[in-house]
């Protein structure tokens, strides 16, 4: 059977693939094996007609190198390549063609030369490190927010962003922790809990703290559902009902005690519009005002535009409904069903996942981009309370790009592994 398996896997170019292909042959000849001796052979005949029923190894590891070999995504690669460019384009008329071309532009080329660095990176160090780089991560924000960030109106802007880069690492700790049972469940909420503190005090934002919140309790729930802690259903619901309620609880307190913060007053205006429109509910006057007075195709006829102070509204958070105003609804349908391409690209990569490192790393990936287009999306036309939104392509900023280049990489690199790192070899 050595001999057999060895051949076979020679013709593997991949070295990573080698050993979960030979791990999960010898655990196909062994139960073969085992399925002849119960009908009366002795063992050594049993493995003979085994190995002998494979076939030919050569043929068969020729085969298997054509399944096992890394593998990009081209479909998600020419989205990305679009929607970086429509980006671009769209973020004129806003910033100007000067700020374009000496800072954008040349922030996302450098994003794309970060998603080749990360998609050529082996994503299972994260299932290795991933305690190690949470601290890491901890201690450069640290440094960097005593000296390196700028400080506005008490706010890190670029803070707001970079934590949620705790996501994909929160889903490295989950694979670290798997196979703890009770204990395993009780550090990983412990670790939500810190990462939620963390995320409040480096950003100043219960949006954002509140969307890593969302982030690490669906990955906690899919960990948990695939039995990495416990097995039985009982354990299962027990472990994500503790998980649900508990940090909830420590939001609302959160909420409750920044009650007057202006991003709870906003909150507040949303759903008492008519009420706060000449405080917090101007806002959603505004975008009413400019959606009303945008066109099919072209600018649209609002001669107030120019005039508006909105935050978010010239500074690029809010650019869906500039784009609408300035380029017409058709061409802000077509880049919003782009970016749901995108996304469901992104849905396509984890459904494919047949490991659970991988599985939690892309679902991570995913959720962040997820929420934040969702979310982006939905202030822009009204439907959710004007807070912090970063969506992907359509947010200006270098700090904005590296999360969102790393959170792409991540996928891509994800993608590239899977007929490589199986379950049995990630063991």
């Amino acid at each position: 059977m050595e001999e057999f398996i060895k051949i076979l896997t020679e013709q593997i170019r991949c070295v990573r693939a080698r050993e979960g292909v030979a791990r999960e042959l010898s655990n196909h000849i062994i139960d073969q094996t085992e399925a002849y001796e119960r009908t009366g052979m002795t063992h050594d005949q049993a493995l003979e007609r085994a190995v002998h029923e494979m076939g030919d190894p050569v043929e068969i590891g020729i085969s298997m190198d054509r399944i096992h070999r890394p593998q990009t995504d081209w479909k998600m690669l020419i989205l990305t390549v679009l929607l970086s460019a429509a980006g671009l384009v769209c973020m004129t008329p806003v910033f100007g063609i000067n700020y374009i071309i000496s800072r954008q532009l040349i922030f996302t080329l450098a994003g794309f030369g970060v998603i080749i660095a990360v998609y050529f990176l082996d994503y299972s160090f994260l299932g290795r490190i991933g305690i190690a780089a949470g601290i890491i991560l901890t201690g450069i924000f640290l440094l960097g927010k005593r000296y390196y960030f700028q400080t506005i109106n008490g706010r890190i802007p670029a803070m707001s962003i970079l934590v949620y880069l705790y996501v994909p690492i929160f889903a490295g700790v989950l694979y670290q922790l798997r196979k703890k049972g009770v204990k395993g469940v009780i550090l990983a909420i412990g670790t939500i809990g810190i990462i939620c503190m963390l995320t409040f005090y480096f950003s100043h934002s219960l949006t954002v703290a509140g969307n890593i919140f969302l982030c690490m309790i669906v990955l906690f729930i899919v960990s948990v559902a695939k039995g990495m802690f416990v097995k039985g259903k009982k354990y299962i619901a027990r472990c994500i009902g503790f998980v649900v309620i508990l940090p909830t609880v420590f939001l609302g307190w959160l909420f409750w005690s920044n009650r007057d913060s202006l991003h709870v007053l906003r909150l507040v205006a949303f759903f008492n519009r008519n009420q706060y429109q000449e405080a917090e509910g101007y806002f959603y006057k505004i975008i009413r005002d400019v959606l009303h007075s945008s066109k099919l195709i072209g600018t649209g006829n609002n001669a107030y535009f120019e005039d508006y102070y909105f935050p978010g509204l010239k500074e690029g958070e809010l650019l869906p409904l500039v784009i609408i105003y300035h380029f017409g609804f058709i061409v802000g349908i077509v880049l919003l069903l782009l970016l749901a391409g995108f996304i469901l690209r992104a849905i396509h990569i984890v459904y494919r996942q047949k490991n659970q490192l991988g599985v939690l790393v892309s679902l991570a990936c995913f959720l962040v981009l997820g929420v934040n287009c969702v979310e982006g999306v939905l202030i822009s036309v009204g439907l959710f309370p004007v807070t912090t939104a970063a969506i992907p392509f359509l947010t200006r900023g270098g700090s904005t790009i590296l999360v969102y280049a790393v959170l792409i990489g991540l996928l891509f690199s994800v993608h590239r592994h899977e007929k490589i790192l199986t379950q049995e070899a990630m063991e």
